[in-house]
């Protein structure tokens, strides 16, 4: 530790066993920034104990980033605005703010002892506490239950995280069916811990594995939004298809998506080879949802309340599945053009379910074997941008000029005709499209028959 800096001075002593900060540990309280050590000495010299909680403990000794550090305090939350009047008063009714230490923000919640959760969501009643050892025994599993205090550089470890995080085991602090049943999101954060990257799984011990099928149904307390908070941070994981394989034995991803999978589905293996190299939540959901009545999708996507762009995503790619370009450069390109950087993820992901036969539930309308649709990839992934390919050379009112249309549907088909041709064959000048305008036959029909700029045609 720099002996220049001004070290906070030690505040409350904690009701709980202390050990010495194992040494990676050490090294990042040495580290931590000015802002937050002068939080910590005010809740001290004002006659308080603060320690930090939450995932930051956790993360440090797995060797990962700390997003966020989270506070303990055992001063009550209105002792807290009296100290830090500009505080963020983010869950008052829980005892939550949000300080600010230079140019970060730090969320710190008073010590509290609650009542039963009826409700599978929330306690029913809060109560300020003073007991670290009550705050670190009704959190959920033990690798979550540390506390770190910074003035003595001292560990609180009393349900034995470290030990678990060392064995890769994920536990629940006291009996686990307990646990869950206080919050149902539990769970899915149980299956989002499970998987550790490049690290592997970790599984729950028996306890927390009985737990988590006897004790699914608590999700139908939980609001979709929280739950498809943690879902896609499942979906986003490089093990994704082991943990979700573990949700569908255990009967949660039903729960979740209230549809059915078979455990010998396809689908998981084409998921786990698509999450060794991509981390594309929206593609996973879409390979999951891929033999699923698409007139349910939609419906299925709303509930569990996916915001608008992420709902339009999926069901675009489930609507553009079993669907190929011919292996030439003009249709190529327009593949290219509507598809942008999502090009080559759509090819990969046809690869997919071609490779392992998925049953797609709108079919197949490309007779693409494996080796063509390489062929077909290699070529793609060869095309550069079009000098001129986002907007049409020949604008509504240039066309309006040439053609004595007045604008309406038929023009708008006229010119995304043109846009395609002007795409497909790669033009770039003005001279060139009103040649194309001469040559093809627009005069006798409405338009709607007409090629677009589209993909699926």
């Amino acid at each position: 530790m720099d002996e220049e800096r001004d070290w906070p001075t030690p505040g409350n002593l904690a009701d709980v066993t202390a050990q010495n900060c194992p040494p990676k540990m050490k090294k990042w309280v040495q580290q931590l920034d000015d802002g937050l050590l002068s939080i910590l000495n005010t809740i001290a010299e004002n006659g308080g104990g603060v320690w930090i909680v939450g995932g930051a403990p956790r993360d440090v000794m797995l060797s990962t980033d700390v997003a966020d550090i989270d506070l303990a305090v055992d001063l009550n939350p209105q002792k807290m605005l009296q100290l830090f009047p500009d505080a963020i008063e983010t869950g008052i009714d829980f005892g939550t703010l949000t300080l600010r230490g230079g140019d970060s923000m730090y969320q710190c919640t008073t010590l509290r002892t609650e009542s039963q959760y009826l409700d599978g969501r929330r306690p029913q009643v809060v109560n300020w506490g003073t007991s670290l050892a009550q705050d670190l025994e009704r959190r959920d599993f033990t690798i979550n239950a540390m506390a770190i205090d910074v003035s003595r550089m001292k560990l609180h470890d009393p349900h034995n995280g470290i030990l678990d995080l060392e064995r890769g085991v994920l536990r629940a602090v006291g009996h686990a069916s307990l646990r869950l049943s206080e919050d149902g999101l539990r769970i899915m954060r149980a299956y989002r811990f499970m998987d550790r990257n490049d690290a592997g799984i970790w599984y729950p011990d028996n306890n927390l594995a009985l737990a988590l099928s006897e004790k699914r149904r608590m999700l139908s307390n939980v609001a979709s939004e929280r739950i498809w908070s943690e879902f896609k941070k499942i979906l986003s994981g490089k093990n994704v298809a082991t943990i979700l394989e573990m949700m569908l034995k255990d009967e949660v991803l039903r729960m979740v998506l209230q549809t059915e999978w078979n455990l010998a589905s396809p689908i998981f293996e084409a998921i786990s080879e698509f999450a060794q190299t991509e981390t594309d939540y929206l593609s996973i959901l879409s390979i999951l949802l891929s033999e699923t009545d698409p007139i349910q999708v939609p419906q299925l996507l709303e509930k569990l309340k996916l915001s608008k762009y992420e709902r339009d995503s999926v069901v675009g790619k489930l609507s553009r599945m079993g669907h190929v370009p011919l292996d030439e450069i003009s249709k190529l390109r327009v593949h290219y053009h509507v598809l942008g950087d999502e090009a080559s993820k759509h090819l990969r992901l046809e690869y997919l379910i071609r490779k392992y036969s998925i049953r797609l539930a709108l079919g197949y309308s490309s007779d693409c074997n494996l080796q063509e649709l390489d062929a077909i990839i290699i070529n793609s992934s060869k095309l550069k941008p079009l000098p001129h390919g986002e907007k049409s050379i020949l604008d509504g009112n240039m066309l309006m000029k040439l053609t004595s249309i007045n604008g309406g549907p038929k023009l708008g088909h006229l010119k995304s005709w043109l846009h395609r041709i002007q795409i497909e064959r790669n033009l770039q000048t003005e001279q060139e499209m009103i040649q194309i305008l001469s040559t093809i036959i627009w005069q006798n029909s409405d338009g709607n028959d007409w090629p677009k700029v589209q993909f699926p045609e």
